[in-house]
This record gives C-alpha cells, structure tokens and sequence, in this order.
C-alpha cells in the first residue's frame, strides 16, 4: 500500500518538477541571452568566449553549457529573434497607413527606432561589421528574416514608383541606399555616444528618405 502511494504522488509531481525544470532553463536562457549581447557588442562576436558570456551572466560555464549548445548556436539563436520581431515591427508600421509613402516612412522609422531601442543587439551588428545595403550572406545569422524585411519596403518602392512618388529605378537598387542611409544614421548615433534623443534621429532619417528617394517634396 505504502509503496503505491509513492508511485501516485510521484506520478502527480512529476509535471511540476518538469515545469519548474523548464522554467529554470527559460530564465537561464533569457539571462545568457541578454548577457550574450552586451558582451558580443563590447568585444564582438569572434573575440568573444563562453567563459566571458557566462561571466557576465553570472553563471557558471557548466550551467551556460546546460543550457546552449555553443557560440554559434547563441549567435544564431540571437539574430533570428532580433530579426523576427524586426520583421514584425515593420509589416505592423507597413500595414498601419494606406498612403504610400506615409507607409514607407512609418517602416523606416519603425524600423530604425527598434534598433534605437535594442542598443545592444545593435552594437552587436555595428562591431562585427555587417553590411546592410549588401545583404547578409548564406553563412550570416538571420539570413531568412532580413531577406523577408527586404520585401516590405522593396514593394513599397515599386508601388511608390508606379504612383509617380519615387525615382523611377530599380526598387532593389532603391532598397539598398535605403538601408546604407539608415545603416550609417545608427551607426553615426553609436559613435556619437547614443546621446542624440530618438527622434532627432528619426526626424534626421526622414529627411534623407524624402531628399534620396522622392521626385519632389510631400
């Protein structure tokens, strides 16, 4: 009797062992993550190590092994969440105007303002020198998702065209100075000491937007 009672308690408190495990990993992995970034974005991501990661984190290098594979495996893990929820907050900027270029503006702004606000996912991209305007390449973290964000304003510009809004060139070619424009606004804003208020930078952006891209003045 005593002994399959045993059994049914520890039959119940299985699944909250499990949950608590989960849990456990879940705030591990989140600290590890935010430590990741700090770190990459102060040493960049090849000079970096483990032990430094875990260091920062607060943990020890076995638990930070417990829980991430390796330094590629966070890398990764670390840009294709940054990216997802950059590719969200763009399609919602995208999709919250119908005019076009109110539109186009919202998803630069948009998207410019959620690297302001991740200032160390952006360092992150700042000190291992990724090119926006040339693309990530295959062996690049996040690949998938930024060649998805590309969509948004690349439609954007072809619809700006056949509207009369925009020069008449090729809406790749069109995306690529755009991202080059805002890539060295961040960038800009990063060795200036992060001072500059939010929307000076995003007041400075739209005006090179409209100035680069549109045929004449809104």
């Amino acid at each position: 009797m005593a002994a399959a009672t045993r059994r049914r308690r520890s039959a119940r408190s299985t699944p909250l062992r499990q949950r608590l495990t989960e849990e456990r990993r879940a705030v591990y992995e989140a600290a590890i993550v935010e430590a990741a970034e700090r770190v990459f974005a102060r040493k960049g991501a090849d000079a970096s190590h483990m032990r430094d990661i875990a260091a920062e984190a607060g943990i020890s290098l076995g638990t930070l092994y417990g829980v991430i594979r390796s330094k590629d495996s966070l890398l990764s893990g670390i840009h294709k969440v940054r990216m997802r929820e950059f590719l969200t907050c763009i399609r919602d900027a995208r999709d919250a105007h119908e005019d076009t270029l109110e539109s186009h503006l919202a998803v630069l702004e948009q998207g410019a303002l959620y690297f302001l606000e991740q200032p160390e996912f952006l360092r992150m991209c700042c000190r291992d020198g990724y090119g926006w305007a040339s693309g990530y390449s295959a062996s690049t973290p996040g690949r998938a998702f930024w060649n998805d964000s590309t969509a948004v304003p690349r439609e954007l510009f072809s619809r700006g065209i056949g509207e009369g809004i925009y020069i008449e060139e090729d809406p790749d070619l069109l995306v690529r100075r755009m991202l080059a424009l805002k890539q060295v606004e961040l960038l800009y804003w990063v060795e200036t000491g992060m001072k500059t208020p939010h929307r000076a930078v995003l007041d400075r952006l739209d005006g090179q937007f409209v100035r680069a891209f549109c045929k004449r003045a809104p």
